[in-house]
């Protein structure tokens, strides 16, 4: 994905403004982009997983479940590979506003690669620390953006996700201690030029989505407040961006074309990456690898 190419066409739903916002900044966030009659169908499919779980009383790699978690008081803390679960969530990531606004970011030809959800659940909904969505996935190139969908209203309260500006032209941070040991996360001591206490907060009514670069610092706190606050993540990537590793999660879309043609070729962009681990050993998620270690 070259910057140029993608700016050829025209910017159908983001516009200029949009594109230059993002391409400064590393993020965008568009208010209220999906309406009641958009939302219900995904929070109606949302729900049924969330009883699925119940029966469950250890993680799977699909269904990630949080501490505490009962038949009583289910708390789902992932659910991935949605697209496979619901209709309404493959429609979302396969012919909504989503792939038309990953056009106008990442060019003519859009590659799917995953979609989950994440429950962040009242009363300690678990945090995120910082990250970088490509650490993950490394590719060719840094053609990789990710959207998230709040079903529900979000507030500063709630553990919104929070974006540093501009951190996605700095570089792809190793997300290993120096012990060699995987953390999910970038060691704070290596993000101390950053202005962490900065981060936008994302917040919004239901139905507003985000959606940021690969490399853009990001996380969330936890959720104290007494509303839960799900949201949906759904990533896509320039046709022309091929990984290097495993996915973390493999659905039956994963690498679907959803928008153009396939390139026939492979992007590559000149810079180091540190591997994550052999996802094909096992993955559940970003959770468990963040938050086994102190």
């Amino acid at each position: 994905m070259r910057w140029e190419d993608v700016c050829a066409e025209p910017a159908l739903v983001v516009g200029n403004d949009g594109r230059t916002s993002f391409r400064e900044h590393g993020f965008l966030v568009l208010p209220e982009l999906l309406d009641t009659k958009q939302l219900q169908p995904l929070r109606d499919g949302l729900a049924e997983l969330v009883e699925q779980s119940r029966s469950l009383t250890a993680s799977t790699h699909l269904l990630d479940l949080e501490h505490g978690h009962t038949a009583h008081n289910p708390r789902l803390r992932r659910a991935a590979d949605i697209d496979d679960t619901h209709a309404a969530f493959w429609e979302l990531c396969s012919s909504s506003i989503l792939v038309d606004i990953a056009a106008d970011l990442l060019g003519a030809n859009v590659r799917f690669r995953e979609a989950y959800a994440n429950m962040k659940w009242a009363g300690g909904g678990a945090s995120v620390k910082w990250h970088q969505d490509l650490a993950f996935y490394p590719h060719t190139n840094t053609g990789t953006i990710q959207f998230l969908v709040a079903l529900e209203d979000v507030t500063d309260e709630q553990g919104p996700p929070l974006m540093v500006a501009g951190s996605h032209r700095d570089t792809l941070y190793s997300h290993y201690d120096d012990a060699g040991e995987w953390l999910g996360a970038i060691e704070p001591a290596r993000l101390a030029h950053l202005d962490l206490d900065g981060a936008v907060h994302v917040t919004g009514k239901a139905g507003t989505v985000s959606v940021h670069h690969g490399l853009t610092v990001h996380g969330s706190a936890t959720n104290n407040s007494d509303r839960s606050r799900p949201m949906l993540i759904i990533t896509f990537a320039a046709a022309d961006a091929l990984p290097y590793t495993a996915a973390p999660y493999r659905s039956s879309h994963h690498g679907q074309l959803v928008r153009g043609v396939e390139p026939g070729v492979a992007h590559h962009e000149e810079m180091t990456l540190t591997l994550p681990p052999d996802w094909s050993a096992g993955y559940t998620s970003l959770f468990d690898h963040q938050h086994d270690r102190k």
